[in-house]
């Protein structure tokens, strides 16, 4: 029997069904994925004025306050943003997973 999914009517493992072996590498940048947005928020400077003096500090360029205003509010966007988009993945991961385990029972 072949292994065609338009010959074979039943496959033996849908993509769905496929187990993904997670390497270290792999867990580890999952872990970065939540990470990195989460420091962003908790470190990020509370004043427009920190935002500027890190911004000069860091890339050595001078901005101006209401600029520095801008990025902060950017960057709190993306961060949530990105975990939001996270927390959807994860959520939408499990209920998958769980409806692949609810149909093999």
């Amino acid at each position: 029997m072949s292994n065609c999914p338009f010959c074979n009517p039943e496959p033996s493992q849908t993509p769905t069904e496929k187990k993904e072996e997670k390497g270290l590498f792999r867990r580890i940048g999952c872990g970065i994925q939540w990470l990195m947005p989460a420091a962003i928020l908790a470190l990020m400077p509370k004043c427009p004025l920190c935002v500027a003096a890190y911004i000069a500090l860091f890339a050595g360029v001078g901005v101006s306050v209401s600029t520095a205003r801008w990025i902060q509010i950017l960057m709190l966007i993306l961060c949530i943003a990105s975990l939001g988009f996270l927390s959807l993945r994860y959520v939408r991961r499990r209920a998958a997973n769980t409806a692949i385990l609810a149909n093999r029972a």
